[in-house]
């Protein structure tokens, strides 16, 4: 007897678990639904009562207050039939049993969301416990984005840290096994945040994303993270760091070092940058344009950019880098209102990018005549459309008016809408539409998105006692960027190489003499992207001489042709004019440097990490 009491008792309690859980997890459109079901049981009782007192009270105030007073009570379980049973329309069985659903859905409103409360609650302790064991995910800033991002992680251990106000998805974070921080410890990266989650020195690990909308948000969170993770003695090899900063050279603080404490792993990002990058790598500019089998172009390369806000300037500088070929032309054309306060402080920065490069702007509204008339005297030679105004709805009016215009004209440029953190491809002829975000495991985790440029570092430094990921770390924020560019840019190699069935071992020497050409065109503009500049004859011969000067004393690390104090560099300069700066400087070093050699080398390269990366892909 007492076994099948017990037995009982251990059924009820669970199926009540079950109950509090399923209403923790309650999905968003059933909280739509309980508040119609509470609009609707208010309604209804205020109806029956409202009758029911209007019929007995002498005075309407008196029946206003008590009708009220009733409604309000069915939603504490508090019954107020008996109060107007003696109404004969409310004596009737209908009624009454109108009346009795009427309070019954009241009492379920109220009874769900107090169960629900604490079947949150419930949850919010569960995933709490199971946090404690095994490594964590940390997600600093809370959006639609990193809860889809945090959705789509393979460990679900997950703490998500809201900065500020507002709402955020509590129950879809639960859902997924989450858990949501709002408090001033936790906002501030607090020791108690580590205390909270168990973490001490040893062998779990945490994996931190500071990916909230301010980059100086995410700078100050992951520095006082950082600080406690200090106190706690965390190792930093249990560590990793993803962060979308402001400037991305600001991430060398965060980075371990033999003399410093710091993240065991940092990926840091703008996030303007990180964008482009995404553009660039999921929809190639060299993807446009046809060559002629021996990697020479046929088409010149006409870029559309539509707003030059932060996202399109660096909309702007990547096309700039990735779309140079042999054979081709680049021109770009920029709309956006009030464009000469914005691109004053851009060419402030990158100074020769309008000298060397044809970019036209016109100062109008991306709706106006004057960009319909541009694109129609373009036709053809338009092969690529970013929009960049910043706001959703607008860019996407846009890309849909500009759609109708292109399929009218014949033109079939890819229109990208660049916004919030994602790139929407518009519908082929054939219909096929394409949406890619940042916040995507394969783009912010491990180091997916820098494998290609750490093989290109590592090979540069030919040192096998080394890992890669160790080079890498102790690379700084030039040659990091350097060596994304070069890596980023070896499928429009591998493309332009083979573009018609040339994908020879050994390729033909016109072939790699037009690679290499085209290189020498990536590599000056990601230069002149950077803010190079070309280094005048007078500081060559200047640096020239103190060189030799150096070279009397012993050893000299001083490079003739490039100043990178002063941001110059004598390479920027015409392929055919490479082989006599060769000639030059070797006249007064006795080296064997040969530049156009280092081009075509670095094709070679390229060429080996693409085909082994497209090889990986393909398996």
């Amino acid at each position: 007897m007492s076994l099948t009491l017990t037995a009982v008792y251990l059924v009820a309690v669970a199926l009540f678990l079950l109950l509090l859980l399923s209403l923790g997890f309650q999905p968003r459109f059933l909280t739509r639904i309980a508040g119609v079901l509470l609009l609707l049981a208010g309604v209804s009782g205020t109806l029956l009562y409202g009758y029911g007192y209007w019929s007995l009270c002498e005075s309407v105030p008196q029946a206003v207050a008590r009708t009220l007073f009733s409604v309000f009570c069915m939603f504490l379980g508090r019954n107020e039939i008996s109060a107007i049973s003696t109404v004969p329309l409310i004596a009737k069985p209908a009624v009454q049993i109108a009346l009795y659903l009427t309070h019954l859905l009241a009492l379920y409103c109220t009874a769900s969301a107090v169960v629900g409360t604490i079947g949150a609650r419930l949850i919010r302790a569960m995933n709490l416990l199971l946090l404690r064991r095994g490594d964590v995910n940390l997600i600093f800033g809370v959006s639609t984005e990193t809860v889809d991002f945090a959705e789509k992680l393979p460990q679900k251990r997950i703490v998500m840290i809201q900065n500020g106000g507002g709402n955020a998805p509590e129950a879809r974070i639960l859902q997924i096994g989450g858990l949501l921080l709002s408090g001033e410890a936790e906002r501030n990266g607090a020791p108690e945040l580590l205390r909270r989650l168990g973490l001490r020195a040893g062998k779990r690990r945490l994996n931190v994303y500071c990916l909230d909308s301010d980059p100086s948000a995410n700078l100050r969170f992951a520095r006082a993270l950082l600080a406690s993770m200090h106190t706690r003695d965390i190792r930093p090899q249990q560590t990793a760091l993803t962060v979308i900063l402001p400037d991305e050279s600001a991430s060398g603080s965060l980075q371990a070092t033999e003399g410093s404490y710091g993240y065991g792993s940092v990926l840091a990002f703008e996030r303007e940058e990180l964008l482009s990058r995404l553009m660039i790598r999921r929809f190639p500019p060299v993807d446009t344009l046809h060559f002629d089998g021996k990697a020479r172009a046929e088409e010149d390369f006409e870029v559309l950019i539509v707003g030059f806000g932060r996202t399109g300037q660096a909309a702007l500088r990547a096309l700039v880098m990735n779309g140079q070929f042999c054979g081709s032309r680049f021109r770009a054309t920029v709309v956006a209102r009030d464009y000469e306060r914005q691109a004053g402080s851009f060419f402030s920065r990158y100074p020769t990018l309008r000298e060397q490069y044809d970019i036209e702007f016109v100062d109008a509204d991306a709706r106006s005549v004057a960009l319909y008339e541009h694109i129609q005297q373009s036709g053809a030679s338009l092969k690529y459309v970013a929009l960049c105004t910043g706001d959703e709805k607008t860019t996407a009016e846009i890309a849909v008016e500009l759609a109708g215009l292109f399929r009218r004209l014949g033109i079939h440029a890819p229109i990208l809408q660049c916004v919030g953190g994602r790139i929407r491809k518009n519908a082929d002829p054939c219909g096929k539409a394409e949406t890619v975000s940042v916040f995507a495991p394969d783009i912010l985790c491990g180091d997916s998105l820098d494998a290609a440029a750490m093989a290109l570092n590592h090979t540069y430094h030919k040192n096998e006692d080394s890992s890669a990921r160790d080079q890498w770390t102790d690379c700084d924020y030039f040659s990091r960027m350097s060596c994304r560019a070069s890596a980023d840019f070896g499928h429009a190699l591998l493309r332009a190489a083979s573009a018609e069935g040339n994908a020879e071992p050994e390729l033909p020497q016109e072939t790699l003499e037009n690679l290499a050409q085209t290189e020498h065109l990536r590599w000056c503009a990601f230069h002149y992207a950077m803010g190079y500049r070309q280094m005048p004859e007078e500081i060559w011969q200047a640096r020239a001489k103190e060189y030799l000067k150096q070279k009397q004393t012993g050893q000299t690390p001083l490079r003739i042709g490039k100043d990178t104090e002063h941001r110059l560099h004598a390479c920027l300069t015409d392929w055919e004019t490479l082989d006599a700066l060769s000639e030059k400087e070797n006249a007064v070093t006795g080296g064997t440097v040969d530049y156009r050699q280092l081009d075509r080398d670095n094709v070679q390269v390229l060429l080996t990490l693409a085909g082994a990366k497209g090889a990986d892909r393909d398996a």
